[in-house]
């Protein structure tokens, strides 16, 4: 986080493997290889942030080309600005309605319930990462018998200079 307003990007990859232990195989690979290896790998993330990066300014590029479309014809913006008093409206009732004692304890309760859920589901994730990495398994099945797999997520989050 960030004290001086900015917000850290994040860009979202999943890791993922369809080779099993048993049929992963092991070559020695020599230091020189290891490094040669590790600076290609390191090049090809390189080359995906750098496309990432591209498509994200071309996509706000044709995002603003696709609003233009609609903001330059005067029915739709009539009817945009409708639609917003309509909507600031309904959002001046719901508020009113939010401030009813019984309705805030319920706003309450669910803001306390995802609270709660996200940190199960934090915890869940740490565990799962101890239990893959004592047991080597990639899966673990409920107790009402249902098999899920375990998918790691790696995300990487641009750091301000």
């Amino acid at each position: 986080m960030h004290t001086d307003g900015q917000q850290d990007e994040v860009i979202e990859a999943e890791v993922t493997s369809d080779a099993t232990e048993e049929e992963s195989i092991d070559i020695p690979v020599s230091s020189d290889d290891q490094a040669t290896a590790l600076l290609s790998l390191e090049e090809l993330i390189k080359n995906h942030i750098e496309a990432i990066d591209k498509l994200k300014i071309e996509l706000k590029s044709q995002r603003e080309m696709f609003e233009d479309s609609f903001n330059s014809n005067p029915t739709y913006r009539e009817h945009d600005e409708k639609v917003k008093e309509v909507t600031k409206a309904k959002n001046a009732v719901r508020q009113e309605i939010a401030k009813q004692p019984s309705v805030a304890m319920l706003a309450q309760k669910i803001k306390d319930m995802r609270f709660d859920m996200n940190e199960k589901s934090k915890t869940l994730s740490d565990l799962l990462q101890d239990y893959t990495e004592q047991t080597g398994a990639t899966s673990i099945e409920t107790r009402d018998g249902k098999v899920l797999e375990i998918v790691r997520t790696s995300k990487l989050v641009r750091r301000s200079s």
